[in-house]
């Protein structure tokens, strides 16, 4: 309960009292459980976040294979996303934005060792004339996880503004592996350039 008041208020106004009226106990069960607000905040990171982000880097293809690898990360944040529908705005609210109160707590839960691999298994593709050569390797995997999560963590606002908007995982899935995909091919000028003796 406590995880779905924080991606919808936000940590900061979501008080202990509104927690306990959501699960249905009392305020003094969900002290007993958590003796500060810190502890609740590291068992959401620890038990929730961090499996979901740690299931995310889990069973890569191929490494040379970076195509596949880049859709095998959208497709397991897209699943991590739909497993837990409040990630995005918890993510955007407490873990991106500058003083989210889970953003510390994360920082030190970063796959470094996959984040690596991947930003170095993207160079190696456009050494080869693989990838697209304008792609970052720096900032692709930030800007796939951005993909996903705004969509989702702003569709109730969107659909106010216009009602014909759905944001549903397979509209998401198509869009999303569409501008990932497309942005990552070589652009023919880039191709024919390489064909030069």
């Amino acid at each position: 309960m406590a995880i779905a008041l924080f991606a919808k208020r936000g940590i900061a106004n979501t008080t202990i009292a509104q927690i306990a009226a959501a699960a249905d106990v009392t305020g003094a069960m969900v002290h007993y459980w958590f003796d500060t607000r810190e502890k609740l905040q590291d068992a959401i990171v620890d038990e929730r976040i961090a499996p979901l982000m740690r299931g995310v880097w889990t069973a890569e293809p191929e490494q040379d294979d970076v195509a596949g690898l880049v859709r095998g990360l959208v497709l397991r944040m897209l699943d991590a996303t739909e497993r837990a529908p409040w990630l995005p705005s918890l993510w955007l609210r407490e873990i991106v934005q500058e003083g989210g109160l889970l953003k510390e707590r994360m920082l030190k839960r970063i796959p470094l060792e996959q984040a690596v691999a991947f930003r170095r298994n993207v160079a190696r593709a456009q050494a080869r004339g693989g990838l697209n050569p304008d792609v970052s390797p720096d900032l692709l995997f930030i800007s796939m996880l951005a993909l996903v999560m705004l969509p989702q963590a702003v569709a109730g606002t969107w659909q106010r503004v216009n009602p014909e908007v759905a944001v549903d995982r397979a509209g998401l899935e198509r869009h999303v592996l569409g501008l990932v995909m497309a942005g990552l091919a070589v652009p023919p000028k880039a191709r024919s350039s390489r064909k030069r003796p």
